[in-house]
């Protein structure tokens, strides 16, 4: 099993948990072409966790400012500085436990 990037979330008290709970799930061989994705304002998840941008709607879907993060049955919308800043905490702590991987994740940031 991969490390996790976040943990010990606090569900209570960290608006953010959501969020970082996605980016726990893509912790995987996956990791870069999602973080791509994201990048670029592509949507990405599956049926436990996603990323969701409002240009990215379904036709029945409510309008929404932000990012749509989902975990389970529950969802949160961040402003775009709060998913910047868990993108980049994410891509940092993945730096540490993949530094072979620097290259990439550098180049990923500087694309913010």
């Amino acid at each position: 099993m991969n490390e996790a990037l976040f943990r010990n979330l606090d569900r209570e008290n960290d608006p953010l948990w959501m969020a970082k709970e996605f980016f726990n799930s893509v912790n995987n061989m996956f990791f870069l072409r999602v973080i791509g994705y994201l990048i670029e304002g592509t949507s990405y998840g599956d049926e436990y966790s996603a990323c969701d941008f409002p240009d990215g709607l379904e036709e029945d879907e409510e309008p929404f400012e932000g990012v749509r993060f989902r975990y389970h049955d529950d969802e949160v919308v961040v402003s775009e500085s709060n998913f910047e800043e868990c993108l980049i905490l994410a891509c940092k702590r993945y730096e540490e436990i993949n530094p072979d991987k620097s290259s990439e994740i550098k180049e990923f940031l500087s694309r913010l």
